[in-house]
């Protein structure tokens, strides 16, 4: 399958490797035929949020937290909603491209790792989760599982472009292909980042 998607982030400073703190939420949504819609993120207890399903499709937020990157993601499949984050190795980080990895996931809602081989009838007892509701800095390391994630963005035009192609290429073959981000590359969307105010 071919894979022709791109992911997009706009980067304020983009032009520089030093930026110690800042957030990106992926704000837009476009179909390969180019129809957009646009996402609002949330806000609860003076941090931004992550409901299970409001809205019903994958969210993303890249954050810069004293020169350390995270992704936070919430994933909607047919089998429920998986929410976590990754704290990213940085490889590559200069005036065109970053790039980024990580081997290890931290879960913080939904069952326990259901699209792997984990355990589908226990909820992962994160803080709120009863709201069905993930605080993005709780970072919550309650429970983890290892699997391989690489980003590769060329930085163009004050953006970030991940490359959807390269991504599915790299991921674990063992890991059945899933990934943060491999539900909107197969569907060939677009997503669009944008800077938030850091909280």
């Amino acid at each position: 399958m071919k894979i022709a998607s791109f992911i997009f982030l706009s980067f304020s400073l983009l032009g520089y490797s030093n930026i110690s703190n800042a957030a990106f939420y992926s704000y837009k949504y476009c179909t390969i035929q180019n129809k957009c819609k646009e996402l609002n993120y949330k806000l609860s207890q003076g941090s931004y949020v992550l409901h299970a399903y409001e809205p019903p499709v994958d969210e993303f937020y890249i954050k810069i937290k004293d020169n350390k990157y995270y992704v936070v993601y919430k994933n909607i499949f047919m089998e429920g909603v998986e929410v976590g984050w990754a704290q990213m190795k940085i490889i590559t980080n200069n005036e065109n491209k970053l790039v980024m990895e990580t081997n290890k996931i931290f879960q913080t809602l939904g069952n326990y790792n259901s699209i792997g081989n984990g355990d589908n009838s226990n909820y992962i007892p994160s803080r709120n989760y009863r709201r069905n509701m993930y605080v993005v800095n709780d970072f919550y390391d309650g429970y983890s599982f290892r699997q391989y994630q690489k980003l590769t963005f060329i930085k163009k035009n004050k953006q970030l472009l991940l490359d959807c192609k390269s991504y599915i290429q790299d991921l674990d073959q063992k890991n059945n292909l899933f990934g943060m981000f491999y539900g909107v590359c197969t569907d060939k969307e677009k997503i669009y980042f944008k800077e938030i105010p850091e909280l």
